[in-house]
């Protein structure tokens, strides 16, 4: 059910040629650097016996569009950067929310839902009409408010964060950014992320 949630990962900047950085960390570990571009796996051996330090030197930054409640999860992950939209100076114009499909398999739970959302932004929208600032209005919005955030991450961190945030235990909206994470990974650093 996870790809009904309305998501969106997309890669902005990457190391540049990523995997010949992580090789040549690592094969500088192993004063091996004679041999670098000689074996085709050699990263992907190295992360097998545990050997990781050396993909801390590629990052990659996402822009990230999702609800609150799991962008709240997703700074959790500290060795990171993020710059989120913030809801302090930015006046919520628009009801803008995403709807768990969970929450979409009767009639009653939508309109309950509905109804929730509609409280919610009519009290915000009250508040700033009373003279209350944004910054203090936001307190009644709810975690189902989309936002956007920007995170980087060194490709160790990445691959940490989609290994945890892929479990079914994970909130099924982070497993859907993970999976899109993973994905592109996969594309842009196969020695690093294949086994993923």
């Amino acid at each position: 059910m996870s790809e009904s949630y309305d998501v969106k990962v997309s890669l902005l900047t990457i190391t540049p040629d990523a995997e010949r950085v992580i090789e040549s960390a690592g094969r500088l570990c192993w004063n091996t650097q004679d041999k670098t571009g000689t074996v085709p796996d050699r990263i992907h051996s190295w992360i097998n016996i545990g050997h990781e330090s050396m993909i801390e030197h590629a990052c990659a930054t996402f822009s990230i569009r999702g609800s609150r409640a799991m962008t709240h999860e997703l700074v959790r992950h500290r060795l990171a950067s993020y710059s989120q939209r913030s809801q302090r100076y930015v006046r919520e114009d628009q009801e803008s929310y995403l709807c768990p499909p969970e929450v979409r398999v009767s009639e009653e739970a939508v309109a309950a839902y509905r109804q929730a959302m509609n409280n919610a932004w009519g009290a915000y929208r009250d508040l700033l009409r009373q003279g209350l600032k944004p910054e203090i209005a936001r307190y009644v919005l709810p975690n189902a408010c989309y936002t956007d955030i920007i995170c980087t991450w060194n490709f160790r961190e990445l691959r940490h964060i989609i290994t945890l945030r892929l479990s079914p235990r994970a909130l099924p909206e982070i497993r859907e950014v993970a999976r899109q994470l993973r994905d592109i990974m996969k594309e842009q650093a196969p020695q690093v992320f294949a086994d993923l």
